[in-house]
């Protein structure tokens, strides 16, 4: 078969004849699906771009008649799939519609259902579209990959080459998050693509070596990144889907090798994890002493009796801040009152970072100091393992401090995962206060917000509400709503016989694991992400391959 048929195959009508406007129109839903699926990666306008001429080409192709005419596989009819899925899609937003009734706020209920649109527009075109075939669907899934590899080497390349980046400005096109998510989805891909290639071709395969490189490459930058949600969603689908297909696993060496790589994983994590825990929490020798009451110079100490551990000491105990000010002005243009380049006080991150060293807060830990550490303060960095340290000590010791920091002060603000657990708390407070019908499509975010501040919580006035999926919409829609959605789903994938299709089912589950910390559903790319390849894949062309379920759009 030619690169164009393969590629820009013939299209017929519903009267079985070949037409050449559908061809073009085919083609052109082809190319534009390339650049949406690349496009997750570095450019929201791209996507917003695509999705916008994608439905101008739907409808400019017309042809609604074979678009809307499914049957139920009848001898000599073509069968649709994707029809049960596209009900799902089309019931959560008629529950965001009805649920607009009584907002009080039906400005940001209307924005909320916009921003939503690509949830009914992406599965409206590719469902009711001629499927694609195999190859297109892998060029397209390649594409992405590939688009996201070079993002990565972007990231990387700026992370070398710009002195004091952030981490979450690693990737300059999308969040950090959400470009995580995307990683996970490729390497279900890649997965995917792999066990396929593996039926066709055995022996030594110089790509399947490069799938595993490229693998390899991206779990590492999710370290670089700091993604704990994107190793998270990794470890939980590896998990899930080892479990699913294990009966699958048909040769006894294959299933253990599944194990082992399973059970190495898991005890990988556990060792580091211990390790980690000690490193931290081990008494530097300072710690160990009793308790000075002035420096060496004879000037007075400050003993907190907050209790904060980090690096081994008590963060608040061996304070001078007469001394810390007078040797600091000597050191830096910056001020103790001043704030950081991140937005942190100097003070406190010095602090900090004088208590990694495992000295005291003095003129006498002041000339530890080298000029990489004073510079290291400028821009809020509080312990000297986040500058020295590797990624792993990083996030670790970032998470401890964390917990460490609101389990004796109850401090959550500017700490990613405690925040979470905050507004979590929050959301179900609101939603236990309306349960049956919730607070409408419009309210959610002004009634998570008043009860912030009705309960005094240190994240008044944030933007965020629930930050999690699942909360949101028991927030908005109460147990009714939320069952409708929750059961109609359930209900279509069931239909569409999805646990017969491995690489689609892992693609949901990374969708549902991101629910438990993000509100996925909240952004466009979010959006994007959460439904294009699984509308894709279940509804690809049928070729005749094991573990993929298909249907053609040729009679």
């Amino acid at each position: 078969m030619s690169f164009w048929q393969t590629y820009f195959p013939e299209v017929t009508d519903i009267n079985g004849n070949k037409s050449l406007r559908l061809r073009i129109h085919h083609a052109i839903y082809f190319l534009l699906l390339i650049v949406l699926a690349g496009s997750q990666s570095v450019s929201k306008f791209m996507m917003s771009g695509m999705e916008i001429l994608l439905a101008v080409n739907w409808v400019l192709e017309w042809d609604m008649r074979r678009k809307f005419t499914w049957s139920y596989g009848q001898k000599g009819n073509e069968r649709k799939e994707g029809r049960w899925l596209l009900t799902a899609f089309l019931t959560l937003m008629a529950v965001h519609l009805v649920w607009m009734i009584g907002s009080a706020n039906s400005d940001y209920g209307w924005y909320d259902i916009f921003k939503k649109l690509p949830l009914i527009a992406i599965p409206l075109v590719v469902l009711t579209s001629n499927p694609l075939n195999r190859k297109q669907l892998t060029f397209i899934f390649f594409f992405m990959v590939g688009t996201t590899f070079t993002a990565t080497v972007i990231g990387y390349v700026r992370r070398m080459t710009i002195d004091d980046l952030p981490y979450r400005q690693i990737i300059p096109f999308i969040s950090h998050i959400r470009f995580a998510l995307n990683i996970c989805l490729d390497l279900v891909l890649i997965a995917w693509f792999m066990i396929e290639r593996r039926k066709r071709r055995k022996g030594f395969d110089w790509l399947q070596v490069a799938m595993v490189a490229l693998t390899v490459w991206f779990l590492l930058f999710l370290l670089i990144i700091r993604s704990y949600t994107g190793f998270i969603v990794v470890l939980v689908t590896t998990t899930i889907m080892t479990i699913v297909c294990w009966r699958k696993i048909e040769k006894p060496k294959h299933r253990i090798a599944a194990a082992t790589i399973l059970s190495a994983i898991y005890l990988t994590i556990i060792i580091t994890s211990v390790v980690m825990v000690r490193s931290y929490y081990k008494p530097c020798e300072l710690a160990t002493q009793p308790l000075a009451s002035v420096t060496a110079n004879g000037n007075a100490y400050t003993h907190g009796d907050d209790g904060v551990i980090e690096n081994g000491n008590y963060v608040s105990h061996y304070v001078c801040e007469e001394e810390l000010r007078r040797e600091w002005s000597k050191r830096s243009t910056l001020g103790l009152k001043d704030t950081s380049s991140n937005g942190y006080t100097i003070m406190p991150t010095l602090v900090r970072y004088l208590n990694g060293l495992g000295t005291t807060k003095d003129s006498t830990g002041m000339q530890l100091l080298t000029d990489t550490d004073v510079r290291a303060i400028e821009r809020g960095e509080a312990n000297p393992e986040y500058v020295y340290g590797n990624v792993v000590k990083k996030m670790y010791y970032v998470m401890l401090f964390e917990w460490e920091s609101h389990r004796k002060t109850g401090a959550v603000k500017n700490f990613s995962v405690m925040e979470r657990f905050e507004l979590w708390g929050n959301a179900w407070q609101v939603f236990c206060n309306h349960p049956l019908l919730g607070v409408g499509t419009g309210d959610v975010v002004d009634e998570c917000h008043a009860n912030l501040e009705a309960n005094g919580s240190m994240l008044s006035g944030t933007t965020k509400h629930a930050h999690n999926q699942y909360l949101t919409f028991l927030v908005t829609f109460g147990v009714i709503g939320f069952l409708i959605i929750a059961v109609t789903f359930i209900w279509a994938l069931r239909r569409e016989q999805i646990r017969h299709m491995p690489a689609i089912m892992a693609q949901i589950i990374i969708v549902l694991v991101s629910f438990v910390a993000e509100d996925t559903l909240e952004t466009l790319a979010g959006c994007v992400f959460a439904v294009l390849f699984i509308c894709l894949a279940t509804r690809m062309e049928k070729d005749g391959e094991a573990g993929v379920k298909t249907y053609s759009s040729q009679q």
